[in-house]
């Protein structure tokens, strides 16, 4: 649109210059000087929106090219009394010297053509007053396009950067999708590997026994057939177990909602579970009212179930307490039994114990810490706290 209303004001110029200077001695000049600033004005205007890297790209031509222009307007108002016709182009290169150079250095170049326009004004034939009037009259409306072209160039960078913000933020959105789904496959990882610790340390211990006692009762047939029905009774009471754990495991994969429910209402429930399948007694204290969020109380469940599991499995003794601390500064969980015990510093190679490994790395992954404390013959004690303090007393 800009370059449809330079060439119109061009055309209508030089048609008008054209017919009142046709009887004109100056006719010839005239006709000259309007076909050179035609060509120039053609020129840029085509060198500009069809070449990216043309000639007037530089600001040393663009500076020229203005020179030039501004030169054969003065020639046409020098060599004609038209000085309020010929004025006018000014206005398309007051919208060249803001658009090539910006707002400071545009106007700069609207002042010094309207200032030799008001002297050449000055000194027409029709007077100073004449000419003060219309050197302001063709200042202002030199300054005014000016403005819009400066306008122009604001909307024009306004839409290269909202154009820049939208491809940063498509960019942003494609890396998000990719965290999101690179996110999405850590935690199908990290469930998967969850599940085979929890069935290495449940459900696969007790197949592997069934397995055995199936040999054993096997080789017993020949040789002591009396002894069968009690290794098919011990079967059986291994079948019934690993049936339990897969039980236990399908409710971890489906539990109720923590949300709903909550973690010590979840707790009380998971001690009687305990109770009904392993006969372990359970003592459940609870302290203070605070709040966990969703996925903190998911994985302290997570850690009490698997915690228990080995009471129940390896510390001897079929008595536990499950202690649960609420309170919003220093909230923690601790596990403890008064069984045989062990030496944590044994279990520090995860290989053979993927329990013990699985639930460190479950508090590791809620931003938890999980200490352990226990010595051979005095039992052992699990606890599980938000900040990084040591035994407490």
């Amino acid at each position: 649109m800009r370059t449809i209303g330079v060439y119109l004001i061009f055309a209508a110029t030089a048609l008008r210059g054209a017919v009142v200077t046709m009887d004109a001695p100056y006719l010839t000049t005239v006709l000259g000087l309007l076909a050179m600033y035609g060509g120039l004005l053609f020129f840029e205007s085509w060198d500009s929106n069809n070449r990216p890297f043309g000639l007037f790209q530089s600001e040393t031509a663009r500076a020229l090219y203005l020179f030039l222009q501004a030169g054969l307007v003065f020639a046409l108002l020098a060599v004609s009394n038209l000085e309020d016709l010929f004025a006018l182009l000014f206005i398309p290169l007051s919208l060249d010297a803001v658009t090539f150079f910006g707002r400071r250095v545009g106007y700069l170049s609207i002042a010094a053509f309207s200032l030799v326009m008001m002297v050449m004004f000055l000194f027409s034939d029709e007077g100073r007053l004449f000419g003060l009037a219309m050197g302001g009259l063709y200042s202002g409306m030199n300054f005014l396009f000016g403005g819009y072209a400066s306008q122009v160039l604001d909307a024009e960078a306004a839409h290269n950067h909202n154009r820049r913000t939208y491809d940063d933020l498509q960019s942003a959105h494609r890396q998000l999708q990719g965290y999101t789904d690179q996110m999405a496959n850590l935690a199908i990882e990290h469930e998967r590997n969850r599940l085979a610790r929890d069935l290495h340390d449940s459900v696969t211990q007790t197949v592997f026994s069934m397995n055995l006692t199936a040999q054993s009762a096997r080789l017993l047939l020949g040789k002591d057939p009396s002894k069968v029905p009690a290794q098919l009774l011990h079967i059986e009471e291994l079948a019934s177990s690993a049936l339990r754990e897969i039980q236990t495991l399908v409710m971890q994969l489906k539990p109720r909602s923590l949300v709903e429910e909550g973690l010590p209402a979840a707790l009380r429930r998971l001690v009687d579970e305990r109770r009904a399948r392993d006969d372990l007694q359970v003592s459940l204290e609870v302290h203070g009212d605070g709040s966990l969020s969703a996925s903190v109380a998911t994985g302290l469940m997570s850690i009490a179930q698997e915690a228990l599991i080995n009471v129940a499995k390896h510390s001897g003794v079929r008595e536990a307490t499950l202690r649960l601390q609420l309170d919003e500064n220093r909230p923690f969980l601790e596990i403890e039994d008064n069984g045989r015990g062990f030496d944590p510093q044994t279990v520090s190679n995860p290989r053979g114990h993927l329990g013990l490994t699985g639930m460190t790395e479950r508090a590791w992954e809620m931003g938890w810490r999980l200490a352990i404390f226990s010595k051979p013959g005095q039992g052992t004690r699990i606890r599980i706290t938000k900040d990084s303090d040591g035994d407490p007393a």
